[in-house]
């Protein structure tokens, strides 16, 4: 299958979730996550604002914020993303897609001395670390263009992951990835 091939199946599968089901299965990979050692030692998170039946990260914001942690949402940019810290959703406007977005005012400090965790969007995964984005390649060029070390994890439904799926070389791996039934790690 080609990358737009797999973005159609899993678009496909994604909207027959219920509601019910995207909040049941967000909240078990969400309490996998917070129980990580990488997320408890962390003092700042990069996170997203779920969309399209993404799984729902709005409770692992409040929970970071609560966690004291600094909380840090994308925004489109032209043809970018950065990152800016929150200190609540409220923070947050409608982007043009419909997608959660943070003002812009408060610009991440990545971190030079420890690595940055970032919770990284996406379609399709698969065993090896690979991941198909929604074609815009903003997290690739991101990584390309800040030298920082990332942890880059990724939430996604068991059907979001496939054995293998097609890789360019310019696509950036993730570390682990947390579905409901599992997670693993692909960093060596």
């Amino acid at each position: 299958m080609t990358k737009n091939e797999v973005r159609q199946e899993i678009k496909g599968k994604k909207e027959k979730l219920t509601k019910e089901q995207i909040a049941a299965k967000s909240e078990i990979i969400t309490k996998y996550f917070t129980a990580l050692t990488e997320y408890r030692n962390c003092s700042q998170i990069i996170l997203y604002a779920a969309f399209n039946q993404e799984v729902n990260t709005l409770p692992l914001i409040n929970q970071a914020l609560k966690d004291g942690k600094k909380v840090a949402l994308p925004k489109v940019m032209g043809k970018d993303i950065e990152f800016f810290y929150i200190e609540s959703f409220n923070d947050t406007g409608i982007s043009s897609l419909g997608i959660p977005e943070p003002d812009i005012q408060n610009k991440i400090e990545l971190l030079t001395d420890t690595v940055n965790v970032i919770l990284v969007p996406g379609l399709a995964f698969d065993m090896e670390g690979n991941r198909i984005g929604y074609g815009k390649s903003y997290y690739d060029a991101y990584f390309a263009a800040h030298k920082a070390e990332f942890l880059k994890i990724a939430f996604a439904y068991d059907f979001q992951v496939y054995e293998s799926i097609p890789r360019e070389p310019h696509d950036v791996k993730i570390d682990f990835i947390i579905t409901d039934t599992f997670s693993k790690s692909f960093s060596s």
